[in-house]
C-alpha cells in the first residue's frame, strides 16, 4: 500500500469530485440535470474555433514545449485584456505569467512567499468554495465554508 504524506492526507475531499459524484447518482435515476458544476463546457466548441486550432496544428512552432514563462504574445493580450477590462496596467514582460489554471496560481502563492511558520491571511472574500478550502485552516468541508 502507498503512504502519502501529512499534507496529502490532511486535504479535504476534492468539492467537484463531490458534486461529480452525487450528480451520477441523481442522473442513474432519471433526473434531468442542469449542470451549473466546475464551468466545464458542455456543448461542442463552435467550428470556427475548431477551425482555428487545426491551422494553428500545421505551424512547426506549435509542436514543441513553450518556454517556461509563456508565450509573449499571449502575456501581451493578457495585460491589454486587463487594461481594457479592469483598467489596470501590467507589464508583460514581468507582471504577467502564464498558468496553467487559476486554482495553480492561487496553490503556489504561499509556496513563493511565505516560509515555514509564517502565515497568510486574504482580506478578500474568496468567493469559489475549492480556494477557499485550501487558503485557510481548516479542518472539515463544513470549516472551510466560513473562511
Amino acid at each position: 500500500m502507498i503512504n502519502y504524506a501529512d499534507r496529502i492526507n490532511s486535504l479535504p475531499p476534492y468539492l467537484f469530485a463531490a458534486i461529480d459524484k452525487a450528480k451520477a447518482e441523481v442522473i442513474k435515476k432519471g433526473v434531468d440535470v442542469i449542470n451549473l458544476g466546475i464551468g466545464d463546457p458542455d456543448m461542442p466548441t463552435p467550428p470556427h474555433i475548431v477551425e482555428a486550432m487545426k491551422k494553428s496544428l500545421d505551424n512547426a512552432d506549435r509542436h514543441k514545449y513553450p518556454s517556461y514563462e509563456g508565450m509573449l504574445s499571449f502575456r501581451k493580450a493578457a495585460a491589454q485584456w486587463y487594461r481594457k477590462t479592469m483598467n489596470v496596467t501590467l507589464d508583460p514582460e514581468d507582471e504577467v505569467l502564464t498558468l496553467i489554471g487559476s486554482k495553480e496560481g492561487i496553490a503556489h502563492i504561499p509556496l513563493a512567499f511565505l516560509n515555514p511558520g509564517m502565515y497568510l491571511l486574504f482580506l478578500i472574500r474568496i468567493s469559489c468554495l475549492q480556494y477557499r478550502i485550501h487558503t485557510c485552516k481548516r479542518k472539515t468541508l463544513q470549516d472551510a465554508a466560513s473562511c
